[in-house]
């Protein structure tokens, strides 16, 4: 079975999320929208199909989350929640920094209070213990020949211990200064590791979708095993409207499968002996005995999992180029102390204390604090908000990209339609019908299909709240339709295959009508109205070419085409590149290739999971609406990281030659990098 889990969020958000059980298509989706929105306390809901979650937004500080399950239940589905416990991880991830701060901060009172040894042991802990990262990882550089910021940051640190401890100096103040270094460095740290752990949840909730144990034959008995325990070769059982949890060839058996998770087309596959099944994909129909050819751990889901997990933990190309730079600035700086301890102590011979106190000065003003800090608050801040209204960034590359953009390209099925099909219109002989009677009793037919197509018809009559009859007799042949009694009527469903008007073929007793489906469009005019303004838009779908150029006239876009094959989307995207900075939205395994070439790529929650892989940016909540805010965040964060970066360089620049000519001490030296790293700090904080 599914794992179930709820998260209760903060009274401020008065959000509830649920795992629900159950739906097979966006259209089961859509009905749990529809009953719990007639809920009062009810402010907004979103139930995602692929997750199988529903956030619902509460008007209520009472949160009954046994009332909205009720709800679910009552149209067939079922939900369950899990209070989820609060990660002791990010607590234990603030702790040390901040103990290093208010500690740093303690060293100044004591050292006046002649407790000496008290601020002495006190900075041995920030430096030595807490700061052993950086100095472990600048020993790792030196050993190899190469620098980072930690070299400095180590040097430093250090190199205020020890004048702070040099006899005849007297400034023990100077051990604030490696505290400080020591301080600033690690919040640095902790943002930019917390950035990268914001944006992984949504991977974790995709593995979470999988079941955990799996039906096996055991001496002829059906039993469930682990799913650790299974094997390659071994055969399993996946019921109807289980998830496929292992990739694997049908054994025996037949069944139309969902693979929208993996592929994005919203008709199910029919799929017979032989053929091969994918891990997160959905059995609709009959009972099959699947072979298992890769194990838990390596199935596409898994593989999955990693690529995303590779994609959120890059950094981007502007942290790239900020350690080049550093690269190059560090070993100058010690090569510029170096030459100022020996000119002046040999060539000039001044004073040893008044030498090494602008040596180390040198050292500490040029220690990259604000440098460090320029990139990774911009991303914390860039990834909270964004994830606040309900978007993630999970490769921040695109803050470079997103200034040179000037063409964006959709994907048809699952993009800019829903997988939501609504009846367009029924002719029969004598053409068009505007019967509701007509769409109660194929509603009442399709009540027992998994099929998308019949959940949608569903949704429909729901809508237009007609009384559903039973169905007797009923009978599902995967791919090709249904059949029943409705009303002591015989009803039949089939694909029709007449002429590219028609979908459907209904038959009732001897009477014969065409239904005409139309896919619900997930964009509206206005939205594509204003990134006209900005961006060349275009569709490029595998669908047929006069439903995409239906979609492209109705949404007024003039690039519109159809039967295009992955290869056809790449390489035309390519050929774009060649004078076009170009944006790709999709959401099928079949766009992997166009949303990986692309300069920049878009998918959302409910599209497949490779393509979530592949793309920068997952919107989880909501639709096209949320992209002019998509990319007024992403050129602000690209913008503030630029003026950030101007800070900490212009600081160098200013305060190295005063170093040099000894008109400042390590104390004043330490104030200065903290004022620098403060000024970036507000920058950052400045609304994006």
């Amino acid at each position: 079975s599914l794992i179930n889990k709820a998260i209760q969020l903060s009274a401020d958000t008065k959000t509830l999320i649920l795992s629900v059980e159950g739906m097979t298509c966006a259209a089961c989706a859509a009905r749990i929208e529809r009953v719990l929105n007639k809920e009062e306390t009810v402010e907004d809901v979103v139930v995602n199909f692929p997750l199988k979650k529903a956030v619902i937004e509460l008007n209520t500080e009472d949160v009954n989350s046994e009332n909205y399950i009720e709800k679910i239940r009552s149209v067939g589905y079922s939900a369950q929640e899990e209070i989820q416990v609060e990660d002791i991880k990010n607590f234990r991830r603030f702790f040390i920094p901040i103990i290093s701060l208010l500690s740093t901060l303690a060293l100044s009172p004591l050292i006046e209070a002649n407790q000496d040894f008290i601020a002495l042991g006190i900075s041995s802990i920030i430096i030595f213990i807490f700061g052993r990262t950086f100095h472990s990882s600048a020993l790792k550089s030196i050993r190899n020949l190469n620098f980072n910021m930690d070299t400095l940051i180590s040097i430093g640190s250090l190199s205020s211990f020890v004048i702070g401890i040099l006899p005849n100096n007297g400034e023990l103040m100077y051990l604030e200064t490696g505290g400080f270094i020591i301080s600033f460095l690690l919040i640095g740290k902790t943002i930019e590791d917390i950035s990268i752990k914001s944006s992984i949840s949504i991977s974790d909730s995709i593995i979470e979708s999988i079941p955990k144990d799996v039906n096996v034959y055991d001496d002829k008995k059906i039993i469930r095993r682990p799913l650790s325990e299974i094997s390659v070769n071994q055969v399993i059982i996946v019921k109807k409207g289980e998830i496929i949890p292992l990739d694997g060839e049908i054994d025996y058996g037949h069944s139309e499968v969902d693979e929208s998770i993996i592929s994005g087309e919203a008709e199910p596959i029919l799929k017979k002996q032989g053929d091969t099944v994918v891990s997160g994909s959905v059995n609709l129909g009959n009972d099959i005995e699947v072979k298992v050819t890769k194990k838990d751990g390596e199935t596409t889901i898994n593989y999955i999992e990693k690529l995303i997990l590779k994609a959120q933990t890059t950094k981007p190309d502007v942290q790239e180029l900020v350690n080049k730079i550093t690269n190059i600035f560090v070993p100058s700086i010690l090569l510029l102390s170096f030459i100022n301890f020996l000119t002046k102590f040999y060539i000039f011979g001044n004073d040893f204390s008044e030498t090494i106190s602008s040596t180390i000065a040198i050292l500490v003003i040029a220690c990259p604090c604000a440098l460090g800090l320029a990139t990774p608050i911009v991303l914390f801040r860039t990834a909270s908000i964004s994830n606040k209204n309900g978007f993630i960034f999970k490769n921040f590359d695109y803050l470079q990209k997103f200034t040179k953009l000037d063409t964006l390209i959709f994907d048809k099925t699952g993009t800019l339609t829903s997988g939501i099909f609504k009846i367009e219109k029924i002719t029969n002989e004598n053409n068009l019908v505007v019967d509701d009677e007509i769409i109660r009793i194929l509603a009442s037919v399709e009540q027992k299909s998994n099929h998308p197509i019949a959940k949608s018809i569903l949704l429909e009559s729901e809508i237009k709240n007609l009384k559903l009859s039973p169905v007797d007799e009923f009978n599902e042949i995967p791919g090709k339709g249904v059949t029943g009694i409705v009303d002591n009527k015989i009803v039949e469903v089939e694909k029709s295959n007449k002429d590219l008007d028609s979908d459907l073929i209904l038959k009732i007793d001897d009477k014969e009508y065409l239904i005409t489906l139309i896919e619900d469009k997930t964009l509206n005019k206005d939205v594509i109205e204003n990134l006209s303004n900005e961006y060349e838009i275009e569709i490029l779908s595998g669908d047929k070419p006069e439903k995409v150029k239906k979609i492209g006239d109705d949404l007024q876009i003039d690039v519109a085409l159809g039967n295009q094959s992955p290869e056809e989307k790449l390489d035309y995207i390519k050929n774009k590149q060649k004078d076009k900075t170009v944006g790709f939205i999709g959401d099928g395994i079949n766009d992997s290739p166009a949303l990986e070439q692309a300069d920049v790529s878009l998918t959302f929650a409910q599209s497949t999971q490779i393509a979530q892989s592949v793309s920068d940016i997952i919107i989880f909540r909501g639709g096209f609406e949320k992209l002019n805010s998509i990319f007024k965040i992403s050129k602000n964060a690209n913008r503030r990281i630029g003026e950030n970066l101007f800070l900490a360089f212009i600081y160098n620049i200013i305060m190295i030659p005063i170093a040099v000519t000894g008109n400042i001490v390590p104390s004043m030296a330490a104030l200065a990098m903290a004022l620098s790293s403060l000024s970036v700090v507000i920058n950052s904080s400045r609304k994006l």
